[in-house]
């Protein structure tokens, strides 16, 4: 059994990986298709407490049933189904999860999303996408979404 782990953020590339994971999941009968999305700092919420405020994450159940939903919304827009699927959080940095998990799972692939960061963000933040594939324990798939222009 192909072991393919879906990084997923909701982000419109995301979408466009989870669309492709579904129909590679009905092509590919032999795959399980091991979504995972990382808690980054960029979701922690504020919450004020006196005088101060803390900073908290998201709870792994809120954040794995968000994406749930988001990947059943994607499923029945396309008409199809995941034959075996999982849904797994975490939290640390983007890129670093992502190549521990699929190590762990003896991942045969990574399908990730490209947001296309400006030259200035790939400056400062880097590729989490160009990281992963440095990283990667085996191949890896990136999705670029299609620009409004190439699309006409």
């Amino acid at each position: 059994m192909k072991k393919i782990v879906v990084a997923i953020d909701g982000s419109d590339a995301s979408r466009g990986v989870v669309d492709y994971a579904i129909h590679y999941a009905n092509r590919e009968q032999d795959a399980d298709m091991l979504f995972l999305h990382v808690i980054a700092l960029s979701e922690h919420r504020p919450v004020f407490y006196g005088e101060g405020t803390v900073v908290v994450p998201p709870t792994d159940d809120e954040v794995k049933s968000e994406f749930e939903d988001f990947i059943k919304k994607e499923m029945e827009a396309i008409g199809k189904t995941i034959p075996r699927m999982s849904v797994s959080v975490r939290s640390g940095r983007v890129y670093d999860q992502i190549v521990k998990f699929a190590e762990e799972n003896d991942a045969f692939m990574i399908m990730i999303g490209h947001r296309g960061l400006g030259a200035m963000e790939r400056f400062f933040l880097g590729s989490v996408a160009a990281k992963v594939v440095a990283n990667a324990p085996c191949s890896v798939y990136v999705h670029r979404p299609r620009s409004e222009a190439e699309a006409k």
